[in-house]
């Protein structure tokens, strides 16, 4: 199930930084969660960022941790599992979504739903 989850106005400027370092050398990023997210290898994870979707990355790995370390800041996040990605995608259209904690699964908002897969496929032009 493609994901929704909020970057926390504390990391939006760290968030851009390892965008930036990703883009230039390649990487990934991650986020960790205390349970196994419903989401699997090859879905999209998006992201709110100040009450806008603005773009997702595409889930390459989900498994079990005890902590991930950022590379840019040294810092350890905690949790049980993490869910790895990259291939990252601005999205042209943006999306008005509240910010909230925890996750929300796509299909399961089904206004939503459609019209992200309709904003991708037309940013794509498919």
């Amino acid at each position: 199930m493609d994901m929704l989850v909020t970057t926390p106005q504390s990391e939006i400027d760290t968030s851009r930084k390892e965008g930036e370092i990703v883009e230039q050398e390649g990487g990934y990023w991650f986020r960790t969660f205390r349970f196994r997210p419903k989401v699997e290898v090859g879905e999209k994870i998006f992201f709110v960022e100040t009450g806008l979707i603005k773009g997702y990355g595409i889930v390459f790995e989900v498994s079990q941790t005890k902590g991930e370390e950022c590379e840019l800041t040294g810092r350890i996040w905690n949790g049980n599992w993490v869910v790895k990605y990259n291939n990252w995608q601005w999205l042209k259209t943006l999306v008005p979504f509240k910010g909230f904690q925890g996750i929300r699964y796509i299909e399961r908002l089904p206004e939503l739903s459609s019209f992200l897969s309709l904003t991708i496929k037309q940013e794509r032009g498919k």
